[in-house]
């Protein structure tokens, strides 16, 4: 009740933060080249206050390329995500995007399935990439965190910061150029979240972003 996005601050943001990932193939700068050109909500239900409880959302990116995505308080939890349409010829699927499983490893499926035979028969080929889970990832942020902020409090004294640019701290370490980056992804997350919400308020209309 608190969060009036619902079920598009909470469960959507995880969606389009991964399609930032994905479509900016990991760098920032991409975000102000016009990446992300309009967003729509197709589908909705709202509860009395007026807050998302049930979305189904498209996020239009330069290319041609869609993020679709379903988020919901309302249908059992489900975190499963498949990424293709990248020029690669496999299709990444991850079954804990959002909230990892227990245990040691955690899993990404890699599958390409190609037609042979007059296009009559398909065969598959598939494989497993397993990364390591032995910090969970509450862990994992806490100490980059701290590396970041320990180096950007040194550096940014010296270094002057260019805003228009979205570099947010002067410095030229891995760690505050990883600090501006996250904090480039953490904005565009929000810009697009806020167009989804207008769309809502349209009534479903498309919203350029």
């Amino acid at each position: 009740d608190a969060d009036f996005m619902g079920c598009i601050g909470d469960l959507g943001w995880y969606c389009v933060r991964m399609g930032l990932l994905v479509f900016s193939q990991m760098d920032s700068a991409e975000l102000r080249k016009g990446l992300i050109q309009e967003v729509q909500v197709v589908k909705y239900q709202l509860n009395e206050e007026g807050v998302p409880l049930d979305a189904d959302c498209l996020v239009y990116f330069s290319g041609n390329r869609v993020l679709t995505f379903h988020c919901s308080f309302i249908h059992p939890f489900t975190q499963t995500c498949s990424i293709y349409g990248t020029g690669s010829e496999y299709t990444a699927t991850l079954s804990d995007a959002i909230l990892p499983y227990k245990g040691d490893y955690l899993s990404i499926s890699l599958t390409k399935n190609e037609l042979i035979q007059y296009d009559e028969i398909c065969v598959s080929e598939s494989k497993v990439i397993e990364v390591d889970n032995t910090d969970v990832q509450e862990v994992c942020m806490w100490k980059n965190f701290s590396k970041m902020v320990a180096k950007v409090d040194e550096e940014s004294k010296s270094q002057e910061s260019d805003i228009e640019n979205e570099v947010w701290w002067g410095g030229s370490s891995d760690e505050v150029k990883k600090a501006n980056a996250i904090a480039s992804y953490s904005l565009h997350t929000q810009i697009v979240l806020d167009a989804l919400m207008e769309s809502i308020r349209l009534g479903g209309a498309k919203v350029k972003v």
